[in-house]
């Protein structure tokens, strides 16, 4: 394969939002990621589920244009993984598994901020917008650093969601919250997904996986083909939920659990 095709754009009648093919990264000798491929298009909401340490979150930083791949290839919005990592960073809302906004800022402070980052052309209209959207409003003026896991994680994603991106890529969103905060997070994704957003998220939780899927069974009566991608990797040896089974070829539990839940579990490597 020539350098020009392996980073060729997507062809023209191609509509998916995220398109990669055999994404690895290594860290020295350690692999961090092995052969991830994944599509998701508008409106999807997409799982990538796997234990601690098993490369989620090293995905969605390289699909967030923070990390190159050493190899594979790809596109996101339209923009070439490799090549045009800052038109993808500009464009993607991004949300981090540990708190990422300035501590000292107050609420307001850092929508705005964030507003300000992307040249938003009202940036004001966007913050007041978001603050009522996430319910923010009793605590604009209060310090980020000082609010609960709950509110903390609902700011989070509404700062990553200030420029409107048609790509969200959450890492692990509900991890450490408690069953009314959860709820209060997945009810502002799943309405993100109603508006055509598409929405790559990472968790080890099997509960959200199971939220990938019921989504798109309410939208279409069905789970259609591919409707959650659910993927396994493990630090010491890779394997995807091809008909369930292990390495030594027995059913892994974890996996056909899995795949029960989302309604169908890909291979990473198909």
């Amino acid at each position: 394969m020539s350098m020009a095709e392996r980073h060729a754009a997507p062809s023209a009648g191609d509509t998916a939002v995220v398109r990669v093919e055999g994404l690895a990264k290594r860290y020295g000798a350690r692999p961090a990621l092995a052969g991830l491929s994944v599509s998701v298009q508008k409106g999807e909401i997409i799982g990538l589920l796997g234990a601690n340490g098993s490369g989620k979150t090293t995905a969605l930083r390289m699909l967030a244009g923070l990390l190159p791949p050493d190899t594979g290839r790809g596109a996101v919005l339209g923009h070439d993984l490799l090549h045009q990592a800052g038109e993808i960073r500009r464009r993607v809302g991004y949300l981090s598994q540990r708190f990422s906004l300035y501590a000292n800022l107050s609420v307001s402070e850092n929508l705005r901020f964030r507003a300000e980052v992307f040249g938003l052309a009202q940036p004001r209209e966007a913050v007041a917008g978001l603050i009522e959207r996430f319910g923010l409003a009793p605590f604009v003026t209060l310090a980020a650093g000082r609010l609960s896991s709950g509110w903390a994680r609902l700011l989070q994603l509404a700062c990553a969601l200030v420029h409107a991106p048609p790509l969200l890529l959450l890492d692990e969103p509900t991890a450490g919250l408690d069953p009314a905060a959860r709820q209060v997070v997945w009810r502002h994704i799943l309405r993100c997904a109603g508006e055509e957003a598409a929405i790559l998220l990472s968790t080890h939780d099997l509960s959200d996986a199971n939220r990938c899927a019921r989504h798109r069974r309410a939208r279409t009566g069905r789970i259609p083909r591919g409707a959650c991608w659910c993927h396994c990797e493990l630090p010491d040896r890779r394997f995807a939920a091809r008909g369930g089974c292990d390495r030594r070829g027995r059913p892994c539990r974890r996996l056909c659990r899995a795949a029960e839940l989302c309604g169908r579990a890909r291979a990473a490597d198909t």
